[in-house]
């Protein structure tokens, strides 16, 4: 099985084009020698209140502001025009693609300019809403961080410093519900989790940029292990779903970003999301006010980077002024499959074209193509020679808004990721494996952003019906990309994470098992076809309620290596079941969240339910689907 989150790119962001401030209205404009023409704004002392005359933008006839109707459209007069701005921007600084826990941060969308900042006399750095400007619906921007005017800034000077600090808490239960075909039963009722985040941010006017980021007590709180021996042998020895481990110190980013007029660097640690966070992902992306998801962070993927990006064609205008090039190089500290601390090494590299409208602020559509060569540390399990993979992974992604009329909106993003490679990871006496496997996402959403939304997430990972073959073709999610509250983040990954440990053990077996490390899921999607029906209704951006039906089922036949050895070979779930049957169930998501700020300091609490009705393919040997399967949780959290 294959289905690690390969490493992506951060990529730079076209400048906001908000760099020159329009003329004052003190100063009057130039006298003209001759008749007035479009191209000559009269002074303020001459201009008729009724309609004053406004010069058009030369790169641009039609104001993209005014015209789109869009994420950035304003509302008033038609802006006063501003020279084309240079290859970047130094006045308005470039923005990258990850943006962990933040909002002036670097990210790829750039946002509409929410806000403008004011300093006070005693240099602390105020937000002051822009009127007239329609933000980015959340649903769309809430992958890529806090907005501008929710997170704490202090400015001295071109001296800027966000603190960062965050306290997350969670305390939840799931109920009972069969993990293998032996009987054995997951009964762990309630837990808390959390983790204590300190994330600065330190610029030196728009040319310098230090990140930092580390976690404390990061993920299980309480309890820690299982007084179950089957599933403290899982959390111990295994790789069971996110937040049954706990982490007291994980020091997740410290990089610097330099900006020139022609080039972005970034080098350091980092974490990042490409697109949707499906096959990377930073572990931010989840339980954020308005992102319409469930489930929680992740851990997340972190990499040693050098990244270059630049728009060779700005200078030049047209629809190519827009492109963004970028090249980078990793070596992976940390993602699903590999860990630079306990020995493994997994080196990336990769080319990025990305294209963000400057005319249709928010629009964009990217690809990218990465090579990664990868050697674990030995299993220890009969083949010596089986730690090397070797693949490449091809993505396209984009999103939009269009806005039909004033109070409604349509919006949708997308993702579709194909690898390709070879691996002796699974290796038996035949060799090496190929590796091909690939998996989509979609959202589509329409209404009003701010008030009410309705459409839906859907899905796609490719599966594994022949695990004997030559190929291996399931595709996982990042399980920081969740989908759902039950189905994939706690019943599969339990079930995945169970078979792993029984495929180990060649008393059941027979023979020792090798690729055995690739079945868990940890709660991510994999041989899945979904689809998520959502509709939200939120009061004043203060308060929401959301929720929908999730629907599932398996492109492929449903095989559990370890039940499907026991049963000849023939496609068998994990809990003995007809892997032919392939209808996983129906699951009903329900949550509510508000948030409270008082002089910076954001508090959030939110309750988050779902009841799962499993289907014939999670069925037993006697066609038992078994009864439903609850879980609530109870979130908080305090932000400055």
């Amino acid at each position: 099985m294959l289905g690690s989150p390969l490493l992506l790119l951060a990529l730079l962001a076209p400048p906001t084009g908000d760099s020159e401030p329009p003329a004052s209205a003190a100063e009057p404009a130039p006298e003209a020698e001759g008749p007035q023409t479009d191209a000559q704004a009269p002074s303020v002392a001459e201009a008729e209140p009724e309609a004053p005359a406004q010069p058009p933008v030369e790169s641009e006839p039609d104001s993209p502001q005014r015209d789109y109707e869009g994420p950035t459209a304003v509302d008033g007069p038609e802006p006063e025009p501003r020279p084309a701005p240079p290859l970047l921007d130094m006045d308005s600084p470039p923005r990258l693609e990850h943006c962990p826990e933040g909002s002036r941060c670097i990210e790829l969308e750039p946002p509409a300019p929410e806000a403008e900042p004011t300093e006070s006399s005693d240099g602390v750095m105020t937000i002051q809403p822009v009127p007239g400007i329609r933000t980015m619906p959340r649903v769309l921007s809430a992958i890529r961080g806090y907005p501008a005017d929710e997170v704490a800034v202090l400015e001295k000077g071109r001296l800027r410093f966000q603190p960062g600090l965050q306290l997350r808490n969670q305390i939840g239960w799931t109920s009972d519900f069969p993990l293998d075909r032996t009987g054995e039963v997951y009964r762990e009722g309630a837990r808390t989790t959390g983790r204590l985040r300190w994330n600065p941010k330190l610029s030196w006017s728009n040319w310098l940029e230090v990140v930092g980021n580390v976690d404390f007590i990061n993920g299980a709180w309480a309890p820690i292990g299982s007084t179950d021996p089957v599933l403290d042998e899982i959390i111990v020895t295994g790789q069971p779903p996110g937040h049954t481990q706990q982490l007291l110190l994980d020091p997740r980013e410290l990089y610097a970003t330099f900006t020139t007029p022609y080039i972005v660097i970034r080098a350091g640690q980092q974490s990042f999301t490409w697109g949707q966070g499906m096959l990377a992902n930073d572990g931010n992306n989840v339980d954020r006010f308005g992102d319409m998801r469930f489930g929680g962070d992740s851990l997340g993927d972190i990499y040693e980077r050098v990244l270059l990006a630049t728009k060779p064609f700005a200078p030049g205008g047209g629809r190519l002024r827009d492109l963004v090039f970028a090249v980078g190089g990793d070596l992976v500290f940390r993602d699903e499959r590999v860990q630079l601390t306990r020995g493994d090494l997994a080196g990336q590299a990769l080319l990025v074209i990305r294209h963000d409208s400057s005319r249709h602020p928010g629009n964009s559509l990217g690809g990218y193509a990465v090579y990664r060569r990868q050697r674990t540390v030995d299993d220890d399990d009969l083949y010596p020679d089986d730690d090397d993979l070797e693949v490449g992974a091809f993505d396209l992604t984009g999103q939009g808004l269009y806005r039909v009329r004033s109070g409604f909106q349509l919006m949708g993003a997308f993702e579709g990721a194909l690898i390709v490679g070879r691996t002796d990871n699974a290796r038996d006496e035949r060799g090496d494996h190929a590796v091909v496997q690939g998996g989509a996402v979609l959202r589509g959403y329409l209404g009003d952003h701010q008030h009410w939304l309705a459409g839906f997430d859907a899905g796609y990972a490719s599966g594994d019906g022949n695990p004997d073959d030559r190929s291996i073709n399931n595709f996982t999610f990042d399980a920081g990309h969740t989908v759902g509250l039950i189905m994939f983040n706690q019943v599969m990954g339990w079930r995945t994470a169970r078979s792993e440990i029984l495929a180990n053990d060649p008393v059941l077996t027979g023979v020792p098992s090798n690729g055995t490390q690739f079945i868990p899921t940890r709660g991510g999607v994999s041989n899945a076809l979904y689809v998520h029906p959502k509709a939200r209704w939120a009061f004043r951006e203060r308060l929401e309620v959301w929720g929908g039906p999730l629907v599932a089922a398996a492109p492929n036949p449903i095989v559990d290596p370890y039940a499907a050895q026991l049963n000849g070979g023939q496609p068998t779930t994990s809990l003995g079941g007809d892997g032919h049957r392939r209808y996983y169930g129906t699951e009903l998501d329900l949550g509510l969240r508000g948030r409270f700020e008082l002089d910076g300091l954001w508090l959030q609490a939110g309750l988050q339910g779902a009841v799962l009705f499993p289907g014939a393919g999670m069925a037993n040997a006697q066609g038992e689907a078994g009864g439903p399967v609850g879980a609530l949780w109870f979130r908080t959290e305090i932000r400055y």
